[in-house]
């Protein structure tokens, strides 16, 4: 498969994921708290995940690949809530989107960033 159809795949499978258990396990509970626990959780596994699957089959450069995929999947995640908002899917405002949801996904580049570092310190250390 190509890297960035990969890259946008992934992106936009870890963005519909979130959305869908956020959305269904959300219904349930009307306390902003759990919703925002929530979210960060499944952002959290699913990035894990497709970092690993993307990732696997890198053999260098690891931080870099991490930083490119971290920072895209962020922006995906962003422009398709933000679509989600304006077309009127959701009740939120941009305000109340900014302040409560979006910074979330800055857990997505923390993730990605730390696994390419780890990827490359076991890479240095296997050389030596």
């Amino acid at each position: 498969m190509d890297k960035n159809l990969k890259i946008v795949g992934y992106g936009f499978l870890i963005w519909l994921i979130t959305s869908l258990i956020t959305a269904v396990l959300g219904f349930f509970s009307s306390a902003l708290i759990i919703y925002e626990i929530i979210s960060a959780a499944t952002i959290a596994i699913t990035v894990i995940m497709f970092s690993y699957l993307y990732l696997k089959d890198t053999k260098m450069n690891f931080v870099k690949e991490g930083v490119i995929i971290g920072v895209v999947w962020l922006i995906i995640s962003v422009i398709l809530d933000l679509l989600m908002i304006i077309v009127g899917f959701t009740q939120l405002s941009l305000t109340s989107y900014a302040m409560y949801f979006a910074s979330i996904y800055v857990i997505i580049p923390v993730i990605t960033i730390g696994r390419g570092y780890l990827l490359d310190s076991k890479q240095k250390t296997l050389k030596n």
